[in-house]
């Protein structure tokens, strides 16, 4: 007797919006397109031949590349889990940067922007790569933005007048011209006792003495 058994899913929920596009490796700013969850999901458990019920979610990301083209990249399948240690409860802790706190609605997520780490990634049947999440974390407050320019110089402080009784330099005296070697001083020198001619004058005489000749 052959049984129909329902087919285990494991593709991607997003295969249809994704289409052929294969998303550039790199860093971009990205925003959650949308998230879907699939309920009674039956699928082989990890490293065994056994088949299990579980409740999975997927994320859809959309972002630009340098040239403005748009790209879509999904992350994997997700077990709805609030384990510390289950997949989805570490991806929401990247995507918020913080632990997401139990009770939280993670469809709110929808339109959130991040910063998304795209990779390649081999297929397991050697026949190309696809595009998968590598890293993503919350975008840094300012990112994008120019930096801020050098403010101007400022300008010079004026010319100061002169205060009142402070000392400044005289200002040189302009250099007379030479002077002949037996030119006599031009005034006292500082320090020098004039020097007392080397001839007498001469004696007075009075106006009715008469000439000696």
């Amino acid at each position: 007797m052959a049984v129909l058994q329902q087919p285990v899913v494991n593709g991607n929920v997003f295969a249809e919006l994704i289409g052929d596009d294969l998303a550039p490796a790199g860093t971009y700013v990205a925003t959650v397109i949308d998230v879907r969850d699939e309920f009674g999901v039956q699928r082989q458990k990890f490293q065994s031949t056994e088949i299990e019920t579980v409740d999975l979610t997927t994320f859809l990301f959309g972002f630009r590349d340098a040239q403005g083209y748009e790209h879509r990249v999904a992350s994997r399948r997700m077990k709805i889990s609030g384990n510390e240690k289950a997949a989805l409860f570490a991806f929401l802790k990247c995507l918020l940067g913080r632990a997401p706190q139990y009770g939280w609605d993670y469809m709110a997520v929808k339109g959130a922007q991040c910063l998304l780490t795209v990779e390649h990634v081999t297929k397991r049947d050697g026949t190309g790569v696809f595009a998968a999440i590598a890293a993503l974390s919350p975008v840094p407050a300012g990112f994008g933005q120019p930096a801020p320019t050098a403010p101007a110089p400022a300008p010079r402080p004026a010319a100061v007048a002169p205060m009142a009784g402070a000392a400044y330099p005289a200002p040189a005296r302009p250099m007379a011209g030479p002077r002949p070697l037996n030119a006599p001083p031009v005034g006292p020198v500082a320090g020098v006792r004039p020097m007392a001619p080397s001839v007498a004058p001469a004696a007075a005489v009075p106006a009715n003495d008469p000439l000696p000749f």
